[in-house]
């Protein structure tokens, strides 16, 4: 409104401020040529907004895909993962314990084993077909086992008083299939790879342990090489 009575006003159009000035009264007329500066970028300012708005800029468009970008990015199917190069050997393993068990566990049973002997095995440098053959020998792969005359416990039949004691596990830790075949794995590797060492027999019935963990291992071998698999 007052932009209008301003340009119907003479005294306020730039020629009469031009007189104005000349008359003498300059700090009135700068004045009133501040106001109609700031009327006029008011002006402009709306314009540019309402009337004429301004393109997107193209930062704000790239930044904007990379946005929806990386949306679908964490939307997306997951890459399937790198196969594992064990996988046929745990199966392999696997289906040894089944058989030398007569299939008496289950198969996610057997595989579970199978993937701890493996991994547990290459720890400790050991042959996992002999972790196989002393697990039957000592528990024929029942998890539960105890011998309460010994105090061995598990499917290797880990002692707790030599074993487990100073490390500090439980009882209940020794039956536990991951931290037996652990121990298992250590405990024969620290007797030197010795089945008689490893049983703490004497005499005939040590003779006689060694010779049912030999027999266990060819049957293991006739197996592999009768299914045509090589197993290491």
């Amino acid at each position: 409104m007052k932009f209008f009575s301003l340009i119907s006003n003479p005294l306020r159009t730039p020629l009469g401020l031009c007189r104005r000035i000349f008359r003498g009264k300059t700090f009135h007329a700068i004045l009133e040529i501040g106001k109609l500066a700031a009327i006029i970028a008011v002006a402009v300012f709306l314009s540019q907004k309402y009337f004429f708005p301004p393109a997107q800029s193209s930062q704000g468009e790239t930044l904007k895909g990379e946005t929806f970008k990386e949306v679908r990015e964490d939307f997306s199917p997951p890459k399937a993962s790198t196969p594992d190069p064990n996988v046929k050997e745990i199966l392999n393993l696997a289906a040894l314990i089944r058989f030398i068990t007569n299939e008496q566990i289950s198969e996610g049973k057997a595989l579970r084993y199978a993937g701890l002997i493996f991994h547990a095995s290459k720890r400790y440098g050991v042959n996992p077909l002999e972790i196989i053959a002393l697990i039957m020998a000592e528990s024929r792969f029942k998890e539960g086992s105890i011998n309460a005359k010994t105090g061995d416990y598990g499917l290797g039949q880990v002692n707790w008083v030599h074993w487990g004691k100073d490390l500090g596990l439980t009882h209940q830790d020794l039956l536990d299939p991951a931290i037996n075949i652990y121990m298992t794995c250590h405990i024969f590797n620290y007797f030197g790879k010795d089945f008689g060492k490893y049983n703490r027999g004497h005499g005939v019935k040590s003779r006689a342990y060694v010779l049912n963990i030999k027999g266990i291992l060819s049957s293991l071998n006739a197996f592999a090489q009768l299914n045509l698999e090589e197993v290491s």
